[in-house]
Parts: structure tokens; C-alpha cells; sequence
């Protein structure tokens, strides 16, 4: 059999849900988390974070709807370069940031440091956390739990409410239905795809997305091919309802108490491609 035809095979068949994560790949590659770290820094990019005016408009809302300040105690898991341990700290919460990216990492503590802010962050996998600490509050932003896979999920809850202080919350956005409903299957190919994000030496980007139905989960996977051989990159989304995810919580014994439509407590949207929620243990 031709190679070439037996590798684009290979490429364009439909993997099974979750059968392969390589979330931790993308954000521990050199390269790669170089380019995500623009990406968080930049103001006016809503990629890899938020944009810094809806940063700005969330870390305000948290700090007075949750009451955050002098005495408090935050966790952001996934907290990326520190956008909001920062402004959490600011308001004179005491924060920790949670990232499995070293550059991000140390972007965050190097600001914390500048600023004297009572902030400080870990870098490893927040699944992993074991800590002997209580948070009044632990947040998870961009939409990060829907990219685990389910048994990550539960995972992160244990992890949530182990860590978290009597009467504490958890306070975390999702994609939601409508997005799935934008998702076409499809394949695209380009040299270099995405501007040379996958590798800083020339490529061939060949990108496969595939919607899973049942599973209300769609996949874009991405194989980078370089002269050296190819890498492979699976980005899953998980697309939830408030009753989906109520059902999904309730079964790590947490109850959402509020759902709104972003992490800036917009109104709850049902035709938006994302809401949030602030979810307390139920038992």
C-alpha cells in the first residue's frame, strides 16, 4: 500500500471518544506554549485567554459577588500567565495559580513578584494537587473543564472539593449545545498551518474535526508533519447544558447554585455558545 494514502487514512478516521488526550503536549511543548503565552498576553485576542477588557470585567465581578478581599483565599486551576491571580490579588484576596506550563508559570510569579502581590503559583497538573490549604473560592476559566475527558472531570471535582473551605465555591464556564451546532466535519490542510503554531520549523498541517452526536462532544485533531516525523494533537470539547452538567456534577456531589451566562455574571443565555456556574458541594 502507497504510505502516503495508508497516513491520510489514518488521519481521517474517526477516532473513538476520548481514545487518545494529548492535552498535556500542547501546553509543556516549547514551541507551542511559547505561542499560547502571546496569545494569553495579547489584549485584544480571545484565544488562549480572554480578552484583558472581559478579564478585567470578570476578576471585578468576582471580587464583589463573592466578597473577595483581605482574608480571602482564591485558587485558579489552569491560571495561565496569572491574568487573574493577579487582579484577584490586587483586590487583596490571597491567591494561587495552578498551570502545567513552566513559561506561563513563571511569567505569573515573575508579575507577583514585581507587584509584591500575594500571589503565588505551582506549576504541574492541577489533577495531581494535594495540598494542605482551603479556598473560599476556586475558579477554572476559558472554558477548560469541557477539553478534559470525563474521567478528568471527575477527577477535577475530587480535586475541587478537597480544596475547597466550608461554604466555598466553585466557579468554572463551559461550552454549551449551540456550540456543537456551529461544528462541521471537515478537513483542512496547509503548509505551516495556523501561521506556524504547531512548530517552529516548516510543516505540512493537516486538521480533521469530527462531531460525536451522542456524546455531545466534538474533536479537532491536528497532525503536524515535519521532516522529522509527525506529531499528532487531539482538542476535544464537551458541549453541556445546565441540566447535563447539573446531572454530571450531582454525581461528585456538588449543586450548582447559579448559572449565568460568562464569568463577568452575565445574564444566563440559552442560545450562547457558553455559560458559567458557581457550583457548592451538596453533601
Amino acid at each position: 500500500m502507497n504510505p502516503l494514502f495508508a497516513a491520510l487514512s489514518d488521519m481521517a478516521e474517526r477516532p473513538a471518544p476520548y481514545a487518545r488526550v494529548t492535552t498535556a503536549d500542547l501546553w509543556t511543548d516549547d514551541h507551542i506554549s511559547e505561542r499560547m503565552l502571546a496569545n494569553h498576553l495579547a489584549p485584544e485576542v480571545d484565544a488562549a485567554s480572554h480578552r484583558a477588557e472581559f478579564v478585567d470585567r470578570a476578576a471585578d465581578w468576582m471580587v464583589g459577588h463573592f466578597g473577595l478581599g483581605s482574608g480571602s483565599r482564591v485558587a485558579d486551576l489552569g491560571c495561565g500567565p496569572g491574568l487573574y491571580t493577579a487582579r484577584l490579588a490586587r483586590a487583596g484576596a490571597s491567591a494561587l495559580g495552578v498551570d502545567i506550563a513552566s513559561r506561563s508559570v513563571e511569567h505569573a510569579e515573575g508579575v507577583a513578584r514585581e507587584e509584591g502581590l500575594d500571589a503565588r503559583h505551582l506549576c504541574g497538573d492541577y489533577l495531581a494537587l494535594d495540598l494542605d490549604e482551603r479556598f473560599d473560592l476556586v475558579v477554572m476559566v476559558m472554558r477548560d473543564y469541557c477539553a478534559m475527558a470525563p474521567r478528568d472531570r471527575v477527577r477535577l471535582l475530587g480535586v475541587v472539593r478537597r480544596h475547597l473551605a466550608d461554604g466555598g465555591a466553585f466557579l468554572f464556564d463551559v461550552d454549551a449545545e449551540p456550540g456543537l451546532d456551529l461544528v462541521r466535519e471537515g478537513a483542512v490542510y496547509a503548509p505551516d498551518l495556523m501561521g506556524g503554531f504547531w512548530s517552529e520549523r516548516p510543516y505540512h498541517g493537516f486538521q480533521h474535526t469530527f462531531r460525536y452526536e451522542e456524546e455531545r462532544v466534538s474533536l479537532d485533531r491536528y497532525d503536524v508533519v515535519t521532516e522529522d516525523g509527525t506529531r499528532v494533537f487531539h482538542n476535544w470539547v464537551r458541549y453541556f447544558t445546565p441540566d447535563t452538567l447539573t446531572a454530571e456534577l450531582a454525581g461528585s456531589g456538588f449543586t450548582p447554585d447559579e448559572v449565568h451566562g460568562d464569568l463577568t455574571g452575565a445574564p444566563y443565555d440559552p442560545a450562547s455558545g457558553q455559560f458559567a456556574v458557581v457550583a457548592r458541594p451538596s453533601r
